[in-house]
Order: structure tokens, then C-alpha cells, then sequence
């Protein structure tokens, strides 16, 4: 499988509880795409598939650490982008509206 330079997606580089994916290309719009995620030791975390111009991921049962999406359209990987999975962004939402 070949992954294509072209961006066919934007997403979350720095993730706490979700991640979001926006499908930017033209081309892509009004497909199921599939997506996975993997650790960087290349174990696969989660999979799924959507449609539309925009996803959010809650990925706050994941540990942090440096993580790979990647983004596909029928069995074809099209992007693949790296992310960080943080803690604690939940907590310090909680702690600045108490001020």
C-alpha cells in the first residue's frame, strides 16, 4: 500500500480526548473512508469508518504517547499523519472554570 503526499485530510496533531478529522479534498467527499490508529511499535489501537466532511474521535482511553492515523478509501491508504496523545486536558478545562 502506497501512501499518497497529496492532503486529502486535516487532523489533530496534539490530541487530549478527541481527535478531529476534516476531509478536504473534493475527491473524497460523500465516501466511507476507513481510518486506523497504531502505536508506534505498530499495534493497532482502533478502527473504524465514516462519511462526511468531518469526524470527531474520542481518544481518551488511549495512554499518552506518539501515535500514527492513518486514513483510507477502499483498502487504499491515502494519508498517513502523526499525532501526540496527551493527559490531563479534561482536568485542567475542569480547573480553570472553578476560577
Amino acid at each position: 500500500m502506497q501512501i499518497q503526499n497529496e492532503a486529502y485530510a486535516t487532523v489533530t496533531n496534539i490530541v487530549w480526548d478527541f481527535m478531529f478529522v476534516q476531509i478536504i479534498s473534493d475527491v473524497l467527499q460523500n465516501k466511507t473512508l476507513e481510518y486506523k490508529i497504531f502505536s508506534l511499535d505498530d499495534k493497532l489501537i482502533r478502527k473504524g469508518h465514516f462519511e462526511g466532511p468531518i469526524i470527531q474521535l474520542r481518544l481518551s482511553h488511549i495512554q499518552e504517547g506518539n501515535y500514527i492515523f492513518q486514513l483510507y478509501l477502499n483498502n487504499i491508504q491515502l494519508q498517513q499523519v502523526p499525532f501526540e496523545k496527551r493527559a490531563g486536558f479534561t482536568n485542567q478545562v475542569h480547573y480553570l472554570n472553578e476560577e
